[in-house]
């Protein structure tokens, strides 16, 4: 294994990213979570808006993440009169959003990509690909779950300290930074994106469970406790 370190490093890094942006994608794209939160926080009271109008709101934001409509111009009747639901600079800050998640499924495409050629690359070079590749996915679980771990403890620390590191990260701009009377803040609290995030670190963490188990074995460690001893 070795002598194909790097190659093995790069496949771990690659799934790893992979396993991540799908996790995203599911909670993201997903309609009944949002649904729950707007109970659970009782979204209908903060906006005036009822649950089904909250539900066609939210379902043009995910069309326009989604790429599959051009504009964001979602309208809704208040007092009779046809407005539109989001202001000038959360239309705008959309804008970004919507690019960090094309470009994050860019950069998943990509991983997907590389890591089949990591595969054939040490299918073809290394003679005990499998039990190396194996072995790789029980480390890339490992440190995959402390890295969650320490995100989790950081989160439960003060989320809006790093929640505000991630906007300074990723936005080149102060558009993220809404009004308190704003739609899209009143839709999506603070409380909506740490159980979000939380949800996202939670199937994550699982797969690479999934991943941690499945080495499990190569390590011998279920032959030691056989009394059977370590093949390797």
């Amino acid at each position: 294994m070795k002598k194909h370190k790097l190659a093995y490093i790069l496949l771990g890094i690659f799934i790893s990213i992979i396993f991540l942006f799908k996790a995203v994608e599911i909670v993201a794209f997903n309609e009944a979570h949002y649904e729950a939160m707007f109970i659970k926080y009782d979204i209908p009271k903060a906006t005036g808006l009822e649950l089904e109008e909250l539900r066609v709101v939210m379902g043009d934001v995910l069309k326009y993440l989604k790429d599959d409509r051009e504009l964001l111009d979602t309208t809704m009747i208040v007092d009779g009169n046809e407005e539109a639901a989001f202001g000038e600079r959360a239309v705008l800050h959309m804008i970004d959003v919507k690019e960090l998640f094309i470009a994050g499924g860019r950069i998943r495409n990509i991983g997907f990509v590389v890591v089949i050629g990591l595969l054939i690359y040490l299918r073809m070079r290394d003679g005990k690909w499998k039990e190396n590749f194996t072995k790789a996915m029980f480390y890339v679980g490992i440190v995959n779950i402390l890295l969650m771990l320490l995100l989790y403890i950081l989160m439960l620390m003060d989320f809006y300290k790093y929640f505000t590191y991630f906007h300074l990260i990723f936005f080149d701009n102060d558009l993220w930074m809404l009004e308190a009377d704003e739609l899209m803040i009143q839709m999506l609290p603070e409380g909506f994106f740490n159980d979000t995030a939380v949800k996202i670190a939670s199937y994550f963490f699982g797969v690479n469970v999934l991943l941690g188990v499945i080495g499990f074995r190569k390590f011998g460690v279920f032959d030691r406790l056989n009394g059977k001893g370590n093949k390797y």
